[in-house]
């Protein structure tokens, strides 16, 4: 089939596209960057230059497209509203709804989040029942995503738009070029964290989701969401892991809530001054004090979403950044 794929420089789009080449399918890959060439893959593809919200920059090329696979988005944790996210991750996909219409698209696959299900606890982990709503206290990030997937379904219920929606986990594993999600890994391993969060999450393999992806072409009901995740940890046992795969020490103490919150507003502070993202603000460390706690069981029966063990993933991770970073 011919894949229309966003996002394809980031660590999961190009898992993706490398997944569907394998998978014998035909990619044109939207890309900003003009400094971005074929040279930069080690798989076949072509490439359409534009912007999501520029819709006059990409829409002749969707016409060609049977699949679209919207990776890209804007993950700035920045703690305050972001005009710029906004454009990307919800203007965009409103751009990508109005060009696919005069196409003749099979299926509008959106690579969401898991931060937009109520996440559970170890003994009754989160499933894709219960939806989460746009509140000023979340992540401007996941009010995009929530946003996002209402626009989706929305257009699926009103006009049999046919989207299906995805929602991993913190994703992790090899070739993480732009030091993505695995920032968390590489800074464990360097050394760079002294406390480790009361909190934990669901990690799963971007080799698996990009699988589960390509499955989805097709698998899976137009209209539903999907969680891919794996096995549920706690940022101990997350550092523990990677800091034994690199042979350097994990940091041995719970940080105190308190201490974690005072870090935090001193992080949304130093936002609010510069107007500039960083890793920890008082609401993403909230959201580290937090189980965010997930089970794959619709996918795995739905999109046949197989999951290797989390050991074998940190592992791969590390020995990547090992290889590359440290």
């Amino acid at each position: 089939m011919k894949i229309f794929i966003t996002g394809i420089t980031g660590l999961l789009g190009r898992h993706v596209a490398e997944q569907c080449v394998r998978d014998g399918h035909e990619i044109l890959a939207l890309v900003r960057d003009k400094k971005i060439n074929k040279s930069n893959f080690l798989f076949d593809l072509n490439i359409c230059y534009g912007d999501l919200t520029d819709i006059h920059s990409f829409s002749e090329s969707i016409d060609s497209s049977e699949i679209i696979i919207h990776c890209a988005a804007n993950t700035s944790m920045f703690s305050f509203k972001n005009l710029k996210q906004e454009e990307t991750n919800i203007s965009g996909v409103k751009n990508l709804i109005t060009a696919t219409r005069n196409a003749n698209i099979k299926k509008f696959i959106f690579i969401s989040s898991a931060n937009t299900i109520l996440p559970g606890d170890r003994i009754c982990p989160g499933d894709e029942s219960v939806k989460l709503t746009t509140k000023n206290f979340r992540l401007p990030y996941i009010n995009t995503k929530i946003t996002g997937e209402e626009i989706l379904l929305n257009e699926f219920k009103v006009n049999s738009f046919p989207v299906i929606i995805l929602n991993p986990t913190f994703i992790i594993g090899p070739k993480d070029l732009n030091l993505s999600s695995g920032k968390l890994i590489l800074s464990a391993i360097k050394k760079k964290i002294p406390f480790y969060p009361s909190g934990g999450k669901n990690v799963v393999d971007v080799r698996d989701v990009a699988k589960a992806v390509t499955n989805s072409i097709n698998m899976g009901e137009l209209g539903s969401n999907y969680l891919l995740c794996n096995e549920n940890l706690t940022y101990k046992e997350i550092f523990l892991l990677s800091c034994d795969y690199a042979k350097v020490a994990a940091p041995k103490y719970k940080m105190p809530n308190y201490l974690g919150i005072i870090i935090g507003c001193f992080g949304t502070f130093f936002e609010f001054i510069t107007n500039r993202s960083i890793a920890i603000n008082h609401k993403t460390i909230k959201l580290s004090f937090e189980n965010n706690y997930y089970k794959a069981d619709k996918a795995k029966k739905e999109l046949n979403f197989i999951a290797r063990p989390a050991k074998e993933t940190i592992k791969d991770t590390v020995n990547w950044f090992m290889n590359e970073y440290v």
